[in-house]
C-alpha cells in the first residue's frame, strides 16, 4: 500500500491509495493443480514454481516413460459414438414396441360381430368405415402404429359378410316368387 503507483498492474481503491496487483479483489487464485504423477520429483527448494505441461523440465525433475501409443482417432469399435438418450456406450438404445391400432381391432370386431342376424349387417357397415380409417391413420404415423393387416382383414370380412347377407336376401325373394306362382 502506498499514496503512488509503486509500478506496472498497481491499482488505486476508492480510499485513494495504491495497492499491489496480487491484493486486487478481482484476482482470482488459480486452482491447485493435479498431483504429480509416480515418478515426478518437484524440488521445493530453487524452483518456487514448479513447471507447466508446455515448458522444459527444470533440472531435478525427471519425466516419466512414455505410455503406449494412442490408437487413431475414429469411432469405436462397438458402433456409433452418439446415443439418442444417456452416455454413449452406456446401453442399447430406448425403443418402444410400435402399437396397434385400435380402430383396426374395432374394425375386426365390428365387422366379425356382423355375423349374428340381429344387427342386419350394419356393424359390417361400421367395421368397414373403421378399417378404411385405421388404413389412413397407420399410412400417416410411417410405422409407429401397427395393425394393417387387422384393419385389411376387418374390411374384407366386412365386405363378404354384406355380399352373403345380400345373396341370402335375393335368394329368400326369388324362393318366395317362384311359391307364389306355383
Amino acid at each position: 500500500m502506498s499514496d503512488t503507483q509503486q509500478g506496472p498492474g498497481w491499482w488505486q481503491a476508492t480510499d485513494g491509495r495504491w495497492y499491489p496487483p496480487e491484493t486486487h479483489p478481482a484476482r482470482q487464485v488459480p486452482p491447485p493443480g493435479p498431483p504429480p504423477a509416480p515418478g515426478v520429483q518437484i524440488p521445493t527448494a530453487g524452483h518456487p514454481v514448479p513447471p507447466t505441461a508446455y515448458s522444459v523440465p527444470a533440472a531435478g525433475f525427471t519425466v516419466p516413460p512414455p505410455g503406449p501409443p494412442m490408437p487413431p482417432a475414429g469411432p469405436p469399435p462397438w458402433g456409433s459414438p452418439y446415443s439418442p438418450y444417456g452416455v454413449a456406450g452406456s446401453g442399447p438404445p430406448f425403443t418402444t414396441t410400435p402399437r396397434t391400432n385400435g380402430l383396426a381391432i374395432a374394425s375386426l370386431a365390428c365387422s366379425v360381430g356382423g355375423i349374428i342376424p340381429f344387427f342386419f349387417g350394419i356393424s359390417c357397415v361400421v367395421g368397414i368405415i373403421l378399417g378404411f380409417v385405421s388404413l389412413g391413420q397407420i399410412k400417416r404415423t410411417g410405422g409407429v402404429q401397427q395393425g394393417r393387416g387387422l384393419a385389411i382383414a376387418g374390411i374384407a370380412v366386412g365386405f363378404s359378410l354384406i355380399a352373403i347377407f345380400l345373396l341370402i336376401v335375393i335368394l329368400a325373394v326369388a324362393t318366395a316368387h317362384n311359391n307364389q306362382g306355383a
